[in-house]
């Protein structure tokens, strides 16, 4: 099925046709939409490589509210939209992950946790595609954003 779509997405291409992916997708490409309102970014990672743009297959980001004191963490789905392996992660100083992993679409998360004191580290990964191999890529970042 994979390779089904990346021959009519390429045939379009070359024919000047825009295909246009509908649904949730979209609405989740602004990753404060995902945590919520109130949170803002405060750092954010580019995982793997989508071919057909050059860009990042995913992003995962880290957000923060600062009325509740909340951290979020999200991985938004950028490139391809087939039920890749996505996963997000955050923890605070000291504690245990939070995850979200599973074939997503659109994003994986939003995970939260309430770090008061503490510093938080955040992750994320996602599977990408090059020449009909897939390759997985994981970025985890070091502990920081501390309040």
């Amino acid at each position: 099925m994979r390779h089904v779509l990346r021959a009519v997405v390429a045939i379009c291409a070359a024919l000047g046709i825009s295909l246009a992916f509908t649904g949730s997708a979209q609405a989740a490409s602004n990753p404060v939409t995902v945590c919520g309102s109130g949170y803002y970014v405060q750092s954010s990672h580019e995982l793997g490589l989508y071919l057909e743009t050059g860009g990042p297959q995913a992003i995962v980001y880290l957000l923060y509210n600062s009325s509740t004191g909340y951290n979020c963490a999200v991985t938004v789905v950028t490139g391809e939209q087939i039920g890749n392996p996505v996963n997000v992660g955050i923890r605070a100083e000291g504690g245990a992950w939070i995850n979200d992993p599973g074939n997503y679409n659109s994003y994986a998360g939003p995970v939260r946790v309430k770090a008061a004191g503490k510093c938080v580290q955040y992750m994320g990964s996602t599977r990408w595609w090059s020449s009909s191999s897939p390759y997985t890529d994981t970025y985890t970042s070091p502990l920081g954003w501390c309040g």
